[in-house]
């Protein structure tokens, strides 16, 4: 399998492989999404970026870190340690990116609300830059383990 962005090159079951690789370029598009937002302001393109948000988000929980879960069940119980501690600063940016999409849509489209979204996109692209690192963490560990870094 080729590498992913990331330089995720994956050793384990093809199809654990294929959602990895997949989701991590949902990611590629998600950053893409997010920068052209962050070029033309938030009107330009917002509803294409919160539909990339919301499946990126709702496939890491629902597809990918369930994967990774029963692969580190399986192998490596060391895999489910890091899982827990990292799983709280993920949620973090799952909250933030659901807050978002709701005030996305209640907000009316007046100047002021323009810079409120301003304010929570630029918040967000902070949380998910943290959350990409955390992800490529916990797949280094549970998912490649010749990349592992020994976890303390």
């Amino acid at each position: 399998m080729a590498a992913a962005p990331g330089g995720f090159v994956g050793d384990g079951s093809p199809r654990i492989d294929a959602v990895i690789h997949n989701w991590l370029l949902d990611r590629q598009e998600l950053i893409r999404q997010l920068a052209a937002i962050a070029s033309a302001g938030p009107s330009a393109s917002i509803d294409a970026f919160r539909d990339v948000l919301v499946d990126y988000i709702s496939a890491g929980h629902f597809e990918v870190f369930m994967q990774l879960e029963a692969e580190a069940k399986a192998f490596d119980l060391s895999g489910i340690q890091l899982l827990n501690a990292l799983y709280p600063y993920i949620q973090q940016s799952t909250d933030a990116a659901l807050v978002f999409n709701e005030h996305c849509n209640v907000m009316a489209h007046s100047e002021a609300q323009a810079a409120l979204l301003r304010s929570e996109l630029s918040e967000l692209g902070e949380l998910l830059t943290d959350r990409f690192q955390l992800e490529d963490q916990l797949i280094d560990f549970v998912h490649n383990p010749a990349a592992r870094i020994p976890y303390q």
